[in-house]
């Protein structure tokens, strides 16, 4: 039985390791945490879970260290406050690791489909998680490109030329760009009509370094260029690519500066526009967590 003393610390650790904001929650939102929320200690050497297992719950680190067994072959160690075990179950897929305590462990679990509940009737929380996930993935992105190496560019929509895009013609260039796969096609047909179709001649500057972009652009043709000083980190991308990928959405633009290489076309659409379309379909925002989910692993794994 949790000890009713120990629910508020690991309520605050559980949300901070989610992305979740203390000073912007509904009491009632915290308190259903709360109430949802178990612990569970381990030993060194116990398993917490099996690949081919269901994913019911996922987890968050409080104390020690987890071990992530892929194959047989670590492939990763965890320290809190650290959540784990989410991306199976956003992926709808059975366990594909096993995870076990490398030392004495104490885990705050919390049963999937319960969480999904509370994210469908709290958005405020369900854009914190998104937003969470997203930062989490933008510093792999950052962790990659700083290495010198970029992901297999998207699939260019093949719209190259054409003077205008009409409504199926921008959905089938926003679901090219790797964070967007997967959403389904009536929320990005929302996003498709509020976004605009700018154009950038060859050097000129997209967003600049210091100022928070509140756009985020899908290059339909040409060439982009962004980097960031510190850490030195450049990003190039062309059609299809989201300019600097899930950074644009993670809302850290503001370190980046983004000019256009050649003549450019592109898709863009305000960061608001994006969650409006999440509120008003909670599917997007379980889609979104499940593509970022596999953004994080497929990063994890070329790092």
């Amino acid at each position: 039985m949790t000890d009713s003393r120990a629910r508020p610390l690991s309520r605050d650790l559980f949300l901070a390791a989610v992305g979740g904001n203390l000073g912007t929650l509904a009491p009632w939102v915290t308190d259903r945490v709360a109430a949802m929320l178990e612990e569970e200690d381990f030993e060194a050497g116990d398993r917490i879970y099996a690949a081919g297992d269901q994913p019911d719950h996922f987890y968050v680190v409080r104390q020690g260290r987890v071990e992530i067994v892929r194959s047989g072959k670590p492939v990763e160690t965890l320290e809190g406050p650290r959540a784990f075990g989410m991306i199976d179950a956003l992926a709808e897929r059975l366990r594909s690791h096993s995870a076990y305590a490398r030392m004495p462990l104490q885990l705050v679990k919390i049963r999937v489909d319960a969480w999904l509940e509370l994210l469908e009737d709290s958005f405020e929380l369900a854009r914190m998680s998104v937003l969470g996930l997203a930062r989490a993935v933008s510093a792999l992105e950052e962790r990659l490109w700083a290495s010198g190496r970029q992901l297999e560019p998207p699939s260019p929509p093949g719209l190259q030329g054409q003077r205008s895009l009409d409504i199926v013609e921008r959905v089938a260039v926003l679901m090219q760009a790797p964070p967007l796969r997967g959403v389904g096609v009536q929320p990005l047909s929302d996003l498709a009509s509020a976004s605009d179709e700018v154009s950038f001649a060859a050097g000129a500057r997209i967003f600049e370094r210091g100022v928070r972009s509140e756009r985020v652009f899908v290059v339909i043709d040409g060439r982009v260029e962004a980097s960031r000083v510190s850490p030195p980190v450049t990003w190039r991308g062309g059609p299809g690519a989201m300019v600097c990928g899930v950074v644009a959405l993670a809302d850290e633009s503001s370190a980046w500066e983004a000019r256009a290489v050649t003549d450019v076309r592109a898709l863009a659409f305000g960061l608001e526009d994006w969650f409006d379309v999440m509120e008003e379909n909670f599917e997007m925002v379980r889609a979104t967590l499940g593509t970022l989910a596999r953004e994080h692993e497929r990063l994890s794994e070329e790092l």
